[in-house]
C-alpha cells in the first residue's frame, strides 16, 4: 500500500517538530534561570521572625530594667537630696527667726539700760554681765576675781534693771539654743547632700546602667545575627537541595525531551522517505499507465490497419499479434529504406 502525502502534511510535521524544539529551548532557559537564582540574599529568606522579635524584646526589656533601676535609684537619690534641701531650708528659716529674736532681746536690754540710765562701764552693768554668764554659761571660764565678786553678789539684792535684763537674757538663751540646733540641722542636711552627690560621682549608676544596657543590646544583636545566619544556612541547604532535585528533574525532562525530538526527527525522515517513495511509485505508475495507453493506441491502430488490409486478427493470440507487429515494423523499415533510396536517386 502506497502512502500519498501532500505539502500541507509535510508542513504540519515540520511545525510540530519546531514547536517541540522551542519547548525544549524554553526548558533549558528555565534551568539557566534557576541556576542564576542560586545566589540567595538573607533579606529574602523566610526566617522565623517571631523568635528574633522575641529575642530583641527580651534584650530591650533587660536593658530597660538596667536603665529603669538606675533611674529609679537616681530618682530616689534626687528625692533624698531634695528632702534634705527642704529640711536645710527650714532650718535656715528657723535660724534666722531665732537670730532675729536674739537681736530683739539685745535691743530690749539696750533700751532698758538707757532707760534706767546705767552706764556701760558702771559696776551695775559689769555685775549684770557677770550674773548673765553665771546663769547662762557658754561664755568662757571665770577668773579668780570674778569668783570672788560672784560670792559677794549672792548677799546683795538685784536691781530692777538687773532683774529685768536677766529675764530677757533667759528668753535670749532659749533663742540661742534653738539657733544652735538650727545650725546643727543645716550642717547635717547640707553634709548629707554633699555625701550623696559624692557617692553618685563615685558609682555612676546611670552611666553603668547605660553601659550594661548597651552590652545587653550588643549581645542580643550578636545572638540575632547568629540566629539569622543559622536559619539562613538551613534555608540555603534546603534551597540548594530543592534546586538540585529540580535541576535533576529538569535534566531528566531535557533528556526525555531530546529523545522525543530525536524520535520526531526519525519519524520525520521516515515520513519524508515514504513521501518520496510514494512520489516515485506514483511516477512509475503514471509511466506504466502512459505505456499502457500507448500500447492500446498502437494496438488499436494495428487492428485498424489489419482491418484495412482485410485481415481479422481480433481473435489471434498475443504471440501472433507480436509476430505480425514485428513483420509490420520490418516492412516499415523496408519502406523507409526504399524511400531513402528514391531520394538518393533523385539527387
Amino acid at each position: 500500500m502506497q502512502v500519498k502525502m501532500g505539502n500541507a502534511d509535510t508542513q504540519v510535521i515540520n511545525t510540530n517538530i519546531q514547536t517541540q524544539e522551542k519547548t525544549a529551548e524554553k526548558g533549558q532557559e528555565k534551568v539557566a534561570e534557576q541556576q542564576r537564582k542560586s545566589v540567595i540574599f538573607a533579606g529574602d529568606l523566610p526566617l522565623h521572625k517571631d523568635s528574633i522579635t522575641l529575642r530583641r524584646q527580651q534584650a530591650q526589656k533587660k536593658a530597660m530594667e538596667f536603665v529603669q533601676n538606675a533611674w529609679s535609684a537616681d530618682r530616689k537619690t534626687d528625692q533624698s537630696i531634695e528632702e534634705y534641701r527642704v529640711l536645710a531650708e527650714e532650718q535656715r528659716k528657723e535660724l534666722k527667726l531665732n537670730k532675729d529674736k536674739i537681736a530683739e532681746c539685745d535691743t530690749r536690754k539696750e533700751n532698758l539700760r538707757e532707760g534706767y540710765g546705767v552706764a556701760k562701764d558702771s559696776q551695775e552693768q559689769k555685775d549684770l554681765e557677770l550674773l548673765e554668764r553665771l546663769h547662762y554659761p557658754g561664755n568662757g571660764e571665770f577668773t579668780e576675781e570674778e569668783y570672788e565678786r560672784l560670792k559677794e553678789l549672792k548677799s546683795e539684792p538685784l536691781t530692777e534693771y538687773q532683774q529685768r535684763c536677766l529675764e530677757i537674757e533667759g528668753e535670749k538663751a532659749v533663742f540661742n539654743d534653738r539657733a544652735r540646733k538650727a545650725e546643727s540641722g543645716i550642717m547635717a542636711y547640707d553634709g548629707a547632700v554633699r555625701s550623696i552627690k559624692q557617692e553618685r560621682l563615685k558609682f555612676h549608676k546611670m552611666t553603668d546602667a547605660q553601659n550594661n544596657a548597651k552590652k545587653v543590646m550588643e549581645q542580643a544583636s550578636e545572638d540575632i545575627q547568629e540566629m539569622i545566619v543559622g536559619e539562613a544556612k538551613d534555608h540555603v541547604d534546603e534551597t540548594y537541595e530543592e534546586q538540585r532535585e529540580e535541576a535533576k528533574e529538569k535534566a531528566e525532562q531535557k533528556e526525555e525531551q531530546e529523545e522525543k525530538i530525536e524520535l520526531r526527527k526519525e519519524q520525520k525522515e521516515l515520513l519524508e522517505a515514504r513521501i518520496e517513495e510514494s512520489r516515485e511509485g506514483s511516477n512509475e505508475a503514471e509511466a506504466a499507465q502512459k505505456k499502457q495507453e500507448k500500447d492500446a493506441r498502437e494496438e488499436a491502430e494495428f487492428l485498424s490497419d489489419m482491418a484495412d488490409a482485410g485481415l481479422n486478427v481480433a481473435g489471434a493470440g498475443d504471440a501472433v499479434k507480436a509476430e505480425i507487429k514485428d513483420m509490420l515494423n520490418k516492412m516499415k523499415l523496408l519502406e523507409a529504406d526504399i524511400k531513402g533510396i528514391k531520394v538518393d536517386e533523385e539527387l
